[in-house]
């Protein structure tokens, strides 16, 4: 008999929608993500939120450059290739300007049964080193236990004025 061993587990979309709630943010700043696709269903028709959907990953972060100096508050949700794609924004927006960007990044393509480390794909197995390898703090969130990282990295983006990145480990349920 075969059995799974689980590393992360689906985190319902109502947990996350409820954590996002509390950071305070008006704009949610997406490019679609299938990922975290029943976040952003729960969160489309949520009033309280105005919902920017983007082309590419560097149109939301410099749309979020441009919010904060504006007085507004937003999060940016993205998948991990797109992030890999965003790296010159990242770098000289959020980094060299000092812009405040709490980035919440679906690890599209993670293989849950294996740990992120033994993953095939790059995308999941080397975010993490490279947000490292460029001071970017990083976060994870393999369980709804995870859930309260995102508060976390929220104010620190803030208080930090600096990009700080939250993984969803397995697709959003």
């Amino acid at each position: 008999m075969t059995t799974s061993t689980a590393y992360c587990e689906s985190v319902p979309a109502s947990v996350l929608h409820a954590e996002i709630s509390r950071l305070g943010v008006e704009h949610l700043l997406i490019v679609p993500d299938t990922h975290q696709k029943t976040l952003l269903a729960s969160l489309k028709d949520d009033p309280a939120f105005k919902m920017h959907t983007f082309s590419t990953e560097d149109e939301a972060i410099c749309v979020n450059s441009g919010l904060w100096m504006g007085g507004a508050e937003a999060l940016v949700i993205i998948q991990n290739v797109g992030l890999f794609a965003a790296m010159n924004s990242l770098r000289g927006v959020c980094i060299d300007m000092h812009v405040p960007t709490c980035m919440l990044v679906g690890q599209y393509a993670r293989n849950v049964n294996k740990p992120v480390e033994e993953d095939p794909t790059s995308g999941c197995r080397l975010i993490q080193r490279m947000l490292a390898s460029i001071d970017v703090p990083c976060y994870v969130i393999d369980s709804a236990d995870d859930v309260g990282v995102l508060s976390k990295a929220f104010a620190q983006s803030r208080a930090e004025r600096g990009p700080v990145v939250v993984l969803v480990s397995a697709p959003t349920s």
